[in-house]
């Protein structure tokens, strides 16, 4: 029978996991840190079901010793005070799971199950973590996250990032950074999307004094810069073929040679690449290399769209909220309840950054103590519960698309939003104005999408759909 040791201060959670788990598990118990190592040698259990809110020596202080000592064992973390530190630090660790309290018994042995017969056998462990990570969540889809941030930042392999623009994919990458081997290294970031090509390549991989007009100094490039840390390259997606294929000689041989020079430089570089793009449509299309895709395709993270956050929206208004009260020296005290429900009934198409934008907005608008729904300004658009906002047709086509977000997340999402305004400019003969009131959004978000899609007004579409310019 194998052996699990329970780590909790709280004895009727010991209580209730003999119940449910002895005649299956030779159960023994700890109630801090320190009770728990000296278990370790006396009892050699075979798994441990780690509390993290432990008296005399911590949670994670325990973890770290534990894999000091004992490399191999498995340990799953519990904990019902989750935070984005402790569920990064826990995964980075080595905890085979981080759950919440509480714990859902019938999942715990299905875990358990799965771990124990593969319990034996060597395992290569993260250095101890620390650093402050700036992400903000509690709901299920952030600790998912969490936990594959932690498990990427344990590993040194490429990782891409993907999800819909304003999911704060940047973080993600800054806090795999922060946690991992390399954080006291550069973190060097680009955009691959904001640089001409004819630029982008001299500013990825350098150049020498006199490789082109107006070369006039040696420069190193961004490979070069991030030496022994992390370069990301933000809209990969964006990339040309001709250079993709450069990126990925560089990627397999690890060295770098600058423009106009004649030696390889041998690097040290983790890679980590965002993208809100499609990336396997791409690659059907021909417009992004298959051999590319396959090379930074290793370690993937989805970052969650707000929608699927909704426990997190209040959360996050609540942290805007204080940011800007500092900022401006404001004494707004929060939201009215009105207010609370349009911001968890609103759909956000922009996500993160939206929420962002709204709240920053309100800020400098409201004019009492607390926000109200009118200072949020959040218009008519697809609401998270499907009720409706208003009888005319616009109204009820932007709450067909709010469900449509909610019930097809992610890169399906991506092609339906960018025929929806194509459709709505066509419908309405470019007139941005129009076609923002017939999908039921802003005439900001309808720029912003155009922009995103590269949709440029009635004679873009018109001529892409073979009808001319019109």
């Amino acid at each position: 029978m194998h052996r699990l040791l329970i780590v909790d201060d709280e004895r009727n959670v010991h209580y209730s996991f003999r119940r449910a788990l002895e005649g299956t598990f030779e159960v023994f118990s700890a109630h801090d840190g320190e009770e728990a190592l000296a278990a370790l040698e006396n009892d050699a259990p075979d798994v441990v079901l780690l509390d993290l809110k432990l008296p005399r020596l911590g949670g994670l202080e325990t973890l770290e010793q534990i894999r000091d000592r004992y490399p191999n064992l498995p340990v799953i973390v519990m904990t019902a005070y989750g935070t984005v530190e402790t569920a990064i630090r826990s995964t980075a660790l080595a905890a085979r799971d981080y759950l919440l309290k509480p714990v859902d018994v019938p999942a715990l042995k299905k875990l358990l199950n799965e771990i124990l017969p593969q319990s034996a056998g060597p395992r290569e462990l993260p250095p101890a973590v620390s650093g402050e990570i700036r992400m903000v969540g509690r709901s299920r889809a952030m600790h998912d996250l969490f936990k594959l941030i932690g498990r990427a930042a344990a590993a040194e392999t490429t990782v891409l990032v993907t999800g819909e623009s304003g999911t704060g994919k940047e973080l993600v990458a800054r806090a795999i950074h922060e946690h991992g081997r390399r954080k006291n290294g550069p973190f060097v970031a680009i955009n691959c999307a904001a640089i001409p090509e004819n630029l982008l390549e001299s500013e990825l991989f350098g150049h020498e004094r006199g490789a082109f007009t107006g070369a006039e100094t040696l420069r190193a490039g961004k490979f070069e810069l991030a030496h022994r840390g992390t370069l990301i390259l933000d809209e990969i997606g964006e990339m040309e073929p001709s250079l993709q294929a450069k990126l990925l000689r560089v990627l397999q041989a690890c060295d770098v040679t600058r423009l106009g020079g004649s030696t390889a430089l041998k690097l040290d570089v983790r890679v980590i690449v965002l993208t809100n793009a499609d990336l396997e449509a791409k690659v059907a299309n021909g417009t992004f290399r298959e051999d590319l895709y396959y090379r930074l395709n290793v370690f993937r993270i989805q970052v969650p769209p707000l929608r699927a956050r909704e426990d997190d929206v209040l959360l996050l208004a609540n942290h805007f909220l204080a940011r800007e009260r500092a900022r401006h020296k404001r004494s707004i005290v929060g939201f009215v309840p009105e207010a609370g429900r349009s911001l968890l009934a609103h759909s956000w198409p922009g996500n993160v950054r939206e929420l962002e934008n709204a709240v920053a907005q309100a800020c400098l608008k409201v004019k009492g103590d607390c926000i109200t729904a009118a200072d949020l300004c959040l218009g008519p658009s697809a609401r998270r519960d499907g009720a409706p906002s208003g009888s005319d047709p616009a109204s009820a086509l932007g709450e067909a698309l709010a469900e449509f977000l909610r019930v097809f997340p992610g890169q399906a999402y991506e092609r339906v939003e960018r025929m929806l305004v194509e459709h709505a400019l066509e419908a309405t003969r470019g007139n941005q104005v129009q076609a923002a009131r017939l999908l039921g959004v802003t005439r900001n978000v309808i720029r912003n999408r155009m922009a995103k899609h590269g949709v440029g007004g009635l004679g873009f579409v018109s001529a892409a759909r073979g009808g001319g310019e019109g």
